[in-house]
Parts: C-alpha cells; structure tokens; sequence
C-alpha cells in the first residue's frame, strides 16, 4: 500500500510539474527582456518592447508544451526522479532557446548560461566520471566551431551561428562526452532529413539558412530524456 501512495504521489507531483513547466514555458517567453532576443549592438524593435504583445501565443501552445511535459516528467519520476529534475531543466532551456531561433534567429546567451548551470545537476550522472561533462562541453564546442570554420571556408558564408556553437558547448556538459556524439548524429539526421523534405516540397532553396537550434533541441531531448536515462537504469539500478 505504502508503495502504490508513493507512486500516486510521485505521478502527481510529475503532472503538476508538467503543467506549470508547459504553461510557463510560454509565459516565459512572452516576457523575455527584449534586448535578450537582439544580436549585438541591435536595438528591440517595438514588438519585443510592448509588454501586452504576444510573440507566442498561449493557445494552442500552453496546452501542447504542457502535454508534452506532463508526459516526459511522469516518465522520469517513475525512473529516476532526481535525474528527472535535471532533464526537465534542460528541455525547457532548450525549448525556450528553439522558440527564439524559430522567431527571431537568436540564441540569448542568458538562456546558454543558464543550461550551463543546469549541467552541474548531471554530474552525478555522467558514466565518464565527473569530468567526463567538461570533455563534452569541450567536444561539443570544439566540433561546431570546426563545422563553423570550414562551412565558412567552402560556402564563403556563415553557416553556423555563434549562438549553435556555444549551445553545443553547453549541452557537452548536460551530455557528458559519451551523450554529446549520439546528440550530434541525431542533430544531424533531423536537420538533414528534415531538409531533404523541404526542398522535396519546395519549400525552400538550397542557398536557404535554416534554424539550427530546433534540430538540437529535439536531438538533445530524445538523448537526456529517453537514451540517456534508459541506459543509466540498465547499467546501474536503483
């Protein structure tokens, strides 16, 4: 009995989280300062000064996000609360980060900063040891800024933005350097698919500059919140 009052209170407390991480999500970024969404030595324009403008709308948002973090929080709770708490941190850093390069090509470093310290919360967590965070915010930097370079070189334009090279370093920390290759291959695949889909439909030109960050950020999410966690609980139970 005792059990089972534990579990339901473990899946309600999740879906509680769930909801206030869904909701707050788009609350949040509704009320980002505006000169966080501004490159550098640019000004907000009045949409992102006017404090009654919605740069994203709550419906059907709040109700999307919400679903979609009422279910990954009951899944970690059931596994591995603890973890879970860091995980989730990390999505919704990332989920702000993907909305903002989405709207406005940027990626606010306060945002980059922030999930810098989120990663302190997986170094219990990282199978590398407590280093093993610093190899992959190393790698994960080091590997964008070497694609940054020579897409620079071959195409003679930036094919990578500053903020996608920072990110990566970040979530080398969230990942650890065993978490950041799998990242990267997924990144990868999904923006290259993805890609391939658009020009199939006509959508866009081969010359065209995507987003990088929602491609991250989903690659990232699958890892921290399914592949990294289910690999933890085979390898070490609790």
């Amino acid at each position: 009995m005792n059990e089972v009052i534990r579990v339901l209170l473990t899946c309600l407390a999740a879906i509680f989280a769930g909801v206030i991480l869904g909701n707050g999500a788009v609350y949040f970024f509704n009320r980002i300062p505006g000169g966080w969404l501004c490159d550098y030595g640019q000004e907000p324009d009045e949409e992102l000064l006017h404090p009654t403008v919605q740069r994203l709308r709550s419906t059907p948002w709040k109700y999307v996000f919400s679903g979609l973090f009422v279910v990954m929080a009951v899944w970690l709770a059931m596994r591995n609360p603890v973890y879970g708490v860091a995980a989730l941190a990390a999505v919704w850093l990332l989920l702000e980060m993907a909305i903002a390069d989405i709207k406005y090509r940027i990626v606010p470093d306060q945002l980059v900063l922030l999930l810098v310290i989120c990663g302190c919360g997986f170094i219990p967590f990282h199978e590398g040891g407590p280093l093993s965070g610093l190899w992959g915010a190393l790698a994960g930097f080091g590997v964008m800024l070497l694609i940054g370079i020579l897409g620079k070189l071959i195409y003679r334009k930036d094919t990578l933005g500053g903020g996608d090279i920072k990110l990566f370093g970040a979530l080398g920390l969230c990942c650890g350097l065993d978490g950041i290759i799998p990242v990267f291959i997924l990144t990868t695949l999904l923006s290259a698919g993805h890609l391939v889909y658009l020009l199939l439909r006509r959508r866009v030109k081969p010359t065209d500059q995507q987003p990088m960050v929602p491609y991250i950020a989903l690659a990232a999410g699958i890892y921290l919140v399914l592949l990294h966690e289910i690999r933890y609980n085979i390898m070490i139970p609790l």
